[in-house]
């Protein structure tokens, strides 16, 4: 059944943008539902309510489409260059970077998209390299030039403190989620353990 098309004035946007949305919240569900390799542009074409043409019209292939994806999930928790602003304290940008970066990776979304990718290891897919190139890795080079810039820490090795504090966050309940095991017990003790993430963080390398 095609996806209804959402009225093209809906929070002002432009029907063209619209249509662009539409295309990527019915490639995100098609993604995680049949993974990379099960999902073809006439898929989600049919699942937008648009035709195969509008969807190449916004993306040129399916990688590009599953990559605008990948950064579409990191703004919409904030992930952007506006919370890695050099001249913030140090103390703000962590605390808001380790809560967002959290609820982005324990979110139902990023579990089903770390097992679609999972699923494809063995296979003669790019899906896990785009995954890491369209998130990880832009993530972590943000959070990089932020280390270097910034004036109230001191970081050896940017690559190294931002891989650190990345690993930290990511904790048992990360963890716990992607193997399908009950986070209730730890759920309530995130805030207080993110917290203490930050603060490790920085007396490590506070000047």
């Amino acid at each position: 059944m095609n996806k209804k098309t959402t009225p093209a004035t809906q929070g002002g946007r432009s029907k063209s943008e619209q249509k662009r949305h539409n295309i990527i919240d019915a490639a995100s569900e098609l993604f995680l539902t049949h993974g990379f390799e099960g999902t073809s542009m006439d898929h989600v074409a049919e699942q937008a309510g648009v035709s195969k043409q509008t969807v190449y019209s916004h993306f040129g292939n399916k990688e590009e489409l599953f990559t605008t994806i990948i950064e579409f999930k990191c703004q919409s928790h904030a992930l952007t260059d506006e919370l890695f602003n050099p001249d913030r304290p140090a103390q703000q940008v962590l605390s808001e970077l380790a809560k967002d970066f959290s609820d982005l990776i324990t979110s139902d979304e990023a579990i089903r998209l770390q097992r679609v990718c999972a699923s494809g290891a063995d296979q003669r897919s790019k899906v896990s390299v785009l995954f890491i190139e369209a998130g990880p890795k832009k993530l972590k080079a943000k959070m990089m030039r932020y280390l270097e810039q910034q004036t109230e820490l001191t970081i050896p090795n940017s690559r190294f403190a931002a891989q650190q504090f990345f690993s930290m966050i990511r904790g048992e309940l990360c963890f716990r989620k992607e193997l399908g095991i009950d986070t209730r017990d730890i759920a309530a003790e995130l805030p207080d353990y993110l917290a203490s993430c930050v603060a490790l963080f920085i007396n490590a390398h506070r000047r």
